[in-house]
């Protein structure tokens, strides 16, 4: 059990760079694609998207090997709201990201074009409001 309880700030920091390396690159792919560079707007969201699914993979292990860290704090609205916002967005983003990437890469780029402000907008915003749930919890 000792072993387990080693991961547990790795497997939090890992997440927590994962994802904001995953927003990271959204921020340069919307840049590169704004300055005319699609190609390397391409590399930069697909990268995103490696990061954001080994975020996820490391969530989803590090959520079945520990309990939750409950709030404790003075700011329960704030943080719920948050937490709330955070993790329906999460849900609905996960399926529409899959669909924007497989409309840029069927170069069905009307359709791209049209949802992927959306779709990097809600990105960014829950690659921050999950840095604010752990900074909320710790």
């Amino acid at each position: 059990m000792e072993a387990l309880a080693d991961l547990h700030a790795p497997l939090i920091y890992a997440s927590l760079l994962t994802i904001a390396t995953s927003g990271i690159l959204i921020l340069t792919g919307i840049a590169l694609v704004l300055l005319g560079y699609r190609g390397w707007h391409k590399r930069a969201m697909l990268t995103a998207s490696a990061f954001a699914l080994v975020f996820v993979l490391l969530y989803l292990v590090k959520s079945s090997l520990y309990p939750p860290t409950g709030y404790a704090g003075d700011h329960r609205k704030l943080y719920f709201f948050v937490l709330w916002s955070h993790s329906a967005l999460a849900a609905l983003n996960l399926p529409v990201a899959g669909y924007t990437i497989y409309l840029g890469l069927k170069e069905r780029l009307d359709r791209h074009r049209k949802i992927a402000p959306f779709t990097a907008g809600v990105w960014i915003y829950v690659a921050i409001t999950g840095w604010m749930i752990y900074f909320f919890l710790h």
